[in-house]
């Protein structure tokens, strides 16, 4: 599909979609099963390169990117489950309720995740709000089908139904994307940028927002852990700015003829 968003845009990276199917593409690169890795890091081959990723429930890297892709939740059963989780995501063992047995999880990790463990990423002030966050304010979804592709916007076909569509955008083009949403809007137009993982705000958070009458782009690489898997690929001022299948549709009706002919937009692009 050619976007008209895109175009005007003049984008340095690809817009990537995720969708589900129950076919695996064919030339797709795949994590091996078991491996541990960041999932944005295979987004950054896709919005780079143009490579076509897929994914599936023993190849999906981390245990967010079981919520992010829509494959159900990980949080209560891996890596010592919800109460190392808690710990993780907020101050680390000082905050673990066995501090022995995560000490134990600590020893058992490989050396590059040993000193993040016992620091704790510190997303969350406490353990309790990290497990509401991971137990209740994160979307779950859990789709029965087998695969998960990320693939350019380019390369989609008429006979498929992306779940989400994601641009990565540098400061003026997000904001002629938040100007172009805002015009299809009545009223204020509010942007969603939740905490959790990059993946997450490409997909759990964006699945949501398909569901409402009034769905929200989402804005995402905001996860710093992501950040420290894409910093090679993607650099430091850009962002995502994804969106449900329904809502990009209506923002390229508007493309037409709204914000991207304006004597402002066209005078920034000289």
């Amino acid at each position: 599909m050619k976007s008209k968003i895109a175009s005007h845009l003049n984008l340095q990276f690809n817009p990537v979609v995720l969708l589900r199917s129950d076919e695996r593409p064919h030339e797709a690169i795949q994590l091996k099963e078991g491996k541990y890795c960041c999932v944005m890091s295979m987004f950054a081959q896709v919005t780079a390169h143009g490579k076509t990723a897929v994914f599936d429930r023993k190849t999906y890297g981390c245990p967010g990117a079981v919520a992010g892709l829509g494959m159900g939740t990980a949080y209560p059963t891996a890596m010592g489950g919800a109460d190392m989780f808690e710990a993780f995501f907020s101050k680390g063992k000082e905050a673990a309720k066995d501090p022995v047995a995560y000490q134990n999880i600590i020893d058992n990790a490989p050396a590059h995740m040993r000193s993040k463990l016992t620091i704790g990423e510190r997303f969350h002030c406490t353990p309790e709000k990290a497990r509401k966050w991971f137990s209740e304010d994160l979307p779950v979804y859990d789709f029965s089908n087998e695969y998960r592709i990320m693939k350019p916007l380019s390369e989609v076909e008429e006979c498929e139904l992306p779940d989400s569509v994601a641009f990565v955008v540098n400061p003026l083009q997000l904001s002629a994307l938040i100007t172009l949403a805002g015009s299809v809007r009545e009223g204020l137009m509010d942007i969603m940028a939740p905490q959790g993982a990059a993946c997450q705000m490409i997909g759990a958070y964006v699945f949501q927002q398909a569901e409402r009458d009034r769905p929200k782009p989402v804005l995402g690489m905001t996860d710093l852990a992501a950040r420290k898997h894409v910093r090679t690929t993607i650099p430091e001022e850009y962002l995502t700015f994804a969106m449900p299948w329904n809502l990009f549709l209506q923002l390229e009706e508007e493309a037409v003829d709204g914000i991207f002919v304006s004597p402002l937009w066209l005078d920034l692009q000289k």
